[in-house]
């Protein structure tokens, strides 16, 4: 998956649920903070599937603790 993909998909993940999506910096990898929750993408433009998986469900569990 492409990185800039991965990255659309999670703003609007994150815009669905009135969160917002900030960006933290990094030097090897942007760090971005959801919902309290760090989320760290690797700078590649490509991104393995299974790693593309893994970054959206911390995601989606960072976003479930809305619901607590």
């Amino acid at each position: 998956m492409k990185k800039a993909d991965l990255e659309k998909r999670i703003k609007a993940l994150a815009k669905s649920h009135d969160v917002e999506w900030l960006h933290l910096g990094g030097t090897k990898h942007d760090k971005y903070s959801l919902n309290g929750i760090v989320i760290v993408i690797p700078r590649h433009r490509e991104i393995g599937e299974a790693l593309a998986a893994k970054i959206l469900k911390d995601c989606h569990k960072a976003l479930d603790n809305l619901d607590d």
